[in-house]
């Protein structure tokens, strides 16, 4: 049975025995997204939820009418693959970035699986579906929530007076917890009547509580994002024609402008390169100028060459939106305009060649870090798509669909690449070969548990007593500059397998104590 609510001023909000359904179900996936999800530790339960949430939104749409794609299949099948890794891997930062990939990649999976793409295919035009399906759909079609949860408890007399005092405990228990523990601390003879009537709030109690009334909010968000995408309400407020018109109206800037200053730009980056030659490639034959330590050289230089090619990025993606180039067949680019971004590009690459010469100097007298690790990544993923643009100026293809995918392998990469563990090991076994001077245990010891198997494998080899003492003290955890531990006991929730064979490894280690 269809049942339609209008609000005032509104689009109508038609509501079938499987959308009361689905609020319910969205209800208990906003508790266990805070109750999986502990933000202290990103793990198994990161994978646990969005195993949940991926099923029970596949099951709605297909109850709706809404098949799965082949192109949507692909897309979740890349999140069982991003979030599979939290049960395997143990790298806070890249956990970090991994959960914001992943919950992007459920939106845009979401809006395929629904067809409410702006384009019939990848394109440009995926940053305006972003902008529609994380901002504007979901929060537009909040209300819907409430909407069919207060007609799943509105049959009869009852359901309403259960869901009011469910409101009601829901909005007065946390006040009222307060009040008792302020009368508690106030009046001795009132915590002592308390006490003799063992009315306690639990710690689990007061955590499954706010789970619950944090979990609401964003129940109502996800149920917004669907059901507006299901029944297309909400979603014209962006569309394919509005934003193609948006685009044309800011394609203000004469081309003569646009062509002077990237000639201009372009003019300084010869003349840097002939000028200054000898020093910004002497990291191509490791020879550095005498004033200079390798730190300096490298650390400041490579820095610097980011940057530049970070502003080069912003260059070119501005005079491609502001270029006037109405009178071109298509809209396309015009062919000088082409040619001075392929040369901007080339002059860009060969910096960023230079950076990851530099780095690679630099990684090579002082090993590797998390910092260098993850701007060496950064660097090459930022080449390969000025490689891209580069191409895209003499051959015609939808490169914003490859620049697409080229991110999504690059964050897959890093994520299954065992960042620490790579960190721990390349250190480590250039230490034991001799062509590392020393290894910084303290240092080590700050990376996640993927550390664990390599600090302990030079702890069973090596006959330094000193440095079987540090890297015991790293093992155990028994260190004044280790990792803050979590401030709650772990659980499922928490567990990678890299943790799980870091805790045998100390148990080992602990029994020889």
């Amino acid at each position: 049975m269809n049942v339609e609510i209008r609000p005032t001023g509104s689009e109508p909000a038609v509501f079938d025995d499987i959308d009361k359904i689905f609020a319910v179900a969205m209800l208990i996936c906003g508790f266990l997204y805070w109750n999986l999800i502990p933000i202290a530790s990103l793990g198994m339960g990161v994978s646990i939820f969005a195993l949940i949430f991926c099923l029970v939104i596949a099951i709605y749409l297909n109850k709706s009418g809404m098949h799965q794609t082949r192109e949507s299949i692909i897309y979740l099948s890349i999140i069982a693959i991003v979030s599979t890794n939290f049960a395997l891997f143990d790298n806070t930062i890249t956990k970090n970035l991994n959960f914001i990939f992943l919950s992007i990649l459920v939106i845009y999976w979401i809006c395929l699986s629904t067809s409410r793409r702006l384009d019939s295919k990848l394109s440009v035009y995926i940053i305006g579906d972003l902008i529609n399906q994380s901002l504007i759909i979901p929060f537009s079609n909040m209300s819907c929530f409430f909407g069919a949860l207060k007609l799943n408890f509105s049959k009869n007399k009852h359901g309403k007076s259960f869901l009011n005092a469910l409101i009601g405990i829901l909005v007065f228990i946390p006040v009222m917890a307060l009040v008792v523990s302020l009368l508690i601390d106030a009046d001795a003879a009132f915590e002592s009547l308390v006490a003799n009537m063992h009315f306690s709030f639990s710690s689990d109690m007061i955590d499954y509580l706010m789970q619950i009334i944090l979990g609401i909010p964003v129940a109502a968000y996800l149920y917004g994002l669907v059901y507006g995408d299901r029944y297309a309400r909400h979603i014209h407020h962006i569309t394919l024609e509005s934003v193609k018109k948006n685009a044309a109206a800011i394609q203000f800037a004469p081309k003569l402008a646009v062509y002077s200053g990237l000639t201009g730009l372009n003019a300084i980056y010869a003349v840097f390169f002939l000028a200054q030659t000898s020093y910004h490639f002497s990291a191509f034959v490791r020879h550095i100028p005498e004033t200079m330590t390798y730190a300096e050289y490298a650390r400041r230089g490579f820095f610097e060459l980011c940057a530049i090619a970070g502003i080069n990025l912003c260059v070119i993606l501005a005079v491609y939106v502001i270029t006037n180039r109405k009178t071109e067949n298509n809209g396309d680019a015009p062919k000088i305009l082409r040619i001075e971004t392929s040369v901007l590009c080339l002059f860009t690459l060969m910096l960023i060649t230079t950076a990851l010469s530099k780095m690679a100097m630099y990684i090579n007298y002082y090993g590797l870090t998390q910092l260098r690790l993850y701007t060496t990544w950064f660097m090459i993923l930022t080449f390969v798509i000025f490689v891209i643009v580069a191409v895209r100026q003499f051959r015609r293809f939808n490169s914003s669909k490859v620049i697409v995918l080229s991110v999504i392998m690059g964050f897959i990469i890093l994520s299954y690449g065992n960042v620490d563990g790579v960190i721990a090991k390349y250190n480590i076994d250039r230490f034991r070969q001799g062509t590392l001077q020393s290894v910084d245990i303290p240092a080590l010891a700050q990376l996640s548990d993927a550390a664990i198997p390599y600090l302990y494998e030079l702890y069973g080899v090596t006959k330094d007593e000193a440095l079987k003492n540090q890297l015991k003290e790293a093992i155990t955890g028994d260190y004044s500059w280790g990792v803050v531990a979590l401030p709650y006991e772990p659980t499922f929730r928490d567990f990678n397998l890299q943790r799980y064979k870091a805790d045998q490894i100390r148990a080992i280690v602990y029994s020889e104590k």
